[in-house]
């Protein structure tokens, strides 16, 4: 079956399940409640969405450049850089990667590029366990269908029917609570953490300047998946690349607001490399595979590039009434909706995937709620055009020329009119039958009615005698045909050498048509848009409370010390992790079994440790969060992996938002970056079941931070 026939046969069967099109409304009434405060909180949404929308035009001006630097800053830590040209020469290389190191377990979390390239389908077929680790994706694993949504994979399905697939396929106990559901879940995948050879994840955001990815999400198994196994790939469109780390104090509130409706998401780490001298985890090699696989054709096309500005927030899902009505899995693709329809016949082919273009009401709702400003609902009708001037279809053309011969001939037209009002009635005799020539229309929806009068002879009734001249302009009028568009590989002169020179000289190809643009945002910029800061303490406290972590300000070290012994006696703590530090080693109880991670650990031993005690660079009263790094946290998995997770800070560490804590990055670390730097917001949670808000999917279920 075709794509076009297989998507007309799913969405007619999805739209006609009610229940299903509720469930799926009334997702989207909560993201839309959710999205509309955390929204209103920026001081101009809109200028962000300028300068965002600025930030990625300029970046993908320059891409070659910005992937060179990258791929320079990432090699320099030791990070292997690989470039696929093509969805056959990633896999080659992520297959040699695994068959190389003997590995035998694979963890995945969240990758789009992976679902492109059918990834688990290779690796299945070769042997290897793949499981995914996001509850979403494991879920949809499970259920052996795609992501039905970029943010929300599983959000068409119910409790009950979630509840059946675990004890069918992990032999569970029924439960149709989502909490305890996610509790089987994270149950069932930690084994497969600790077990795990290879970890896979993707990237939201290429930092070139720092030779850095940037992953965000709720759970946490990113960062489990960043640091458990010994060997890491991440597999990354061309198209992620920003040009510097700071531009992310913008693009992570901005893509946690769009997508989720949050002010940021839980967890957003930054990895640098494999485990760096010194540091207490990390994999031994850390693998990035850059793949093109048809990206170059997108960039070629001057009307649709900006379409690359994308960052997979899922906004323009969230808005779209075709979405809302067909949902996902209809559109047979990984990535569906309005910006699907745009870059999937660049990826895929447009002949065979032109009929996404025509899922769409055009109402450009898309193009409103896009963060960066993608002009989604134009590019729809350019696609539409450039199918049509393709590949012409004969009867369609046909008709038009007919319908072109009797508009220029009156006689001819009110004849037609005329037969059109006769056959009226007898249509009706046929309606929605297989002898219907208008069936296309009228199996799902009313025929249109003639008009009993036309406006021609209304306006004779009705006037003095006067008659319009014809005008001069119609007779033999013609549409000017559209723009020539680029196609993949059109006109692209490539070495014959390798990926990395053939994809670097597609760019440079695709971008001959246009200048580079050089833009930087500064964070007086970012400051006059983003969330307003006023009382630090008081504000870090407020939004610590909504993000239910529990946080105590005391008045000194000795108050501090009291109570993390409180907590201790209070949560029954039998074991606890920590590691060396000028709080840690002046706070932390040493009358209880002890782990220290700062020299390495046993990974068994830390899992089983009721809580992680750790100290951290700074604490953003903007957001709630607490930034640590490999260095300053004890190691990737110490504030991760137990169930509690403990945070000592001093009150000279409360900064007042991102940019200022990107600012303190870069005067700490930028001669000697971490491996990991991550912001963490509230405990580990998650709202794929129904889009009930569950604490602790993956990563720690409480939080709780002392602050002196």
């Amino acid at each position: 079956m075709s794509a076009k026939s297989q998507f007309l046969t799913d969405s007619t069967r999805v739209t006609a399940d009610l229940t299903h099109r509720e469930r799926i409304i009334s997702a989207m009434d909560k993201y839309r409640v959710a999205r509309g405060s955390t929204q209103g909180a920026f001081q101009d949404w809109q200028e962000a969405r300028n300068i965002a929308a600025a930030t990625k035009k300029a970046a993908i001006s320059r891409l070659h450049e910005h992937l060179i630097e990258f791929e320079r800053n990432a090699t320099s830590r030791g990070t292997v850089v690989h470039w696929a040209k093509d969805s056959d020469e990633a896999r080659a290389i992520i297959l040699g990667i695994i068959r190389r190191r003997n590995a035998k377990r694979i963890i995945k979390s969240k990758v789009m590029t992976s679902e492109e390239i059918h990834l688990n389908e290779l690796l299945e077929r070769e042997g290897f366990g793949v499981i995914e680790s996001d509850l979403g994706e494991f879920i949809q694993q499970l259920k052996n269908e795609a992501p039905y949504h970029f943010v929300f994979p599983c959000m068409h399905l119910s409790r009950e029917e979630i509840s059946e697939l675990f004890e069918d396929k992990i032999k569970s106990a029924p439960s149709n609570d989502p909490e305890e559901l996610t509790m089987i879940a994270r149950r069932w995948l930690r084994d497969k953490y600790l077990q795990a050879d290879v970890g896979i994840t993707g990237a939201n955001f290429i930092v070139a300047e720092t030779g850095m990815i940037s992953i965000t999400e709720n759970e946490g198994n990113a960062r489990l998946t960043g640091a458990l196994p010994k060997t890491m790939i991440s597999l990354i469109g061309i198209e992620k690349v920003v040009p510097k780390l700071a531009d992310l104090a913008l693009f992570l509130p901005m893509l946690a607001t769009a997508g989720t409706g949050q002010p940021l998401t839980c967890y957003n780490t930054a990895y640098g490399g494999p485990k760096q001298p010194g540091e207490a985890d990390g994999p031994e090699e850390w693998h990035v595979v850059l793949i093109d696989n048809h990206r170059t054709a997108l960039l070629a096309d001057s009307e649709q590039r900006d379409a690359l500005q994308c960052i997979r927030c899922g906004a323009c899902l969230n808005v779209c009434p075709i979405f809302k009505n067909i949902g996902g899995l209809s559109y047979g693709t990984t990535y569906q909706g309005p910006i699907g329809a745009v870059i999937t016949p660049h990826l895929r082919g447009l002949q065979d995937w032109k009929h996404l273009s025509g899922a769409s009401s055009l109402c450009g709702a898309c193009t409103a709620t896009c963060p960066v400003k993608i002009d989604l609902h134009h590019h729809l009708l350019q696609s539409r055009r450039n199918a049509a001037k393709e590949k012409p279809d004969a009867l369609e053309g046909l008709a038009w020329r007919l319908f072109a011969r009797s508009i220029n001939q009156p006689f001819v037209y009110n004849l037609g009119t005329k037969l059109a009002k006769f056959a009226q009635p007898l249509h009706r005799l046929v309606s929605a039958t297989p002898l219907d020539p208008m069936r296309g229309w009228t199996k799902s929806r009313a025929a249109p009615q003639l008009a009993k009068q036309s406006f021609k002879d209304w306006w004779r009734a009705r006037s003095t005698g006067a008659r319009m001249p014809p005008s001069a302009a119609v007779k033999g009028a013609r549409v000017p045909p559209p723009a020539k568009t680029a196609h993949a590989d059109e006109g692209i002169r490539t070495p014959a050498n390798n990926s990395r020179d053939i994809t670097l000289a597609r760019i440079r190809e695709a971008l001959s048509d246009s200048p580079p643009i050089q833009y930087q945002a500064s964070s007086t910029q970012q400051r006059s848009v983003l969330p307003s800061v006023h009382d630090l303490t008081a504000q870090f406290a407020q939004n610590a409370a909504t993000l239910r972590a529990d946080f105590f300000n005391l008045p000194d070290e000795t108050a501090a010390k009291a109570k993390l012994l409180e907590l201790t006696q209070q949560h029954g703590w039998k074991k606890l992790a920590t590691h060396q530090g000028t709080l840690t080693d002046a706070l932390v109880p040493r009358s209880l079994p002890l782990l220290d991670t700062t020299h390495g650990y046993d990974v068994t031993e830390l899992e089983s440790c009721d809580v992680g005690i750790s100290e951290c660079d700074a604490l953003i009263a903007q957001t709630g969060s607490v930034l640590l790094t490999s260095r300053s946290g004890g190691g990737r998995a110490l504030s991760v992996l137990p169930e509690h997770h403990v945070v000592l800070a001093r009150r000279s560490q409360l900064l007042a938002d991102l940019p200022a804590a990107y600012e303190l990055l870069h005067q700490r670390y930028g001669a000697s970056w971490p491996s990991l730097m991550t912001f963490i917001t509230g405990p580990s949670r998650t709202g794929d079941i129904e889009r009930i808000l569950v604490l602790g999917a993956h990563g720690p279920k409480k939080l709780t931070i002392l602050l002196w």
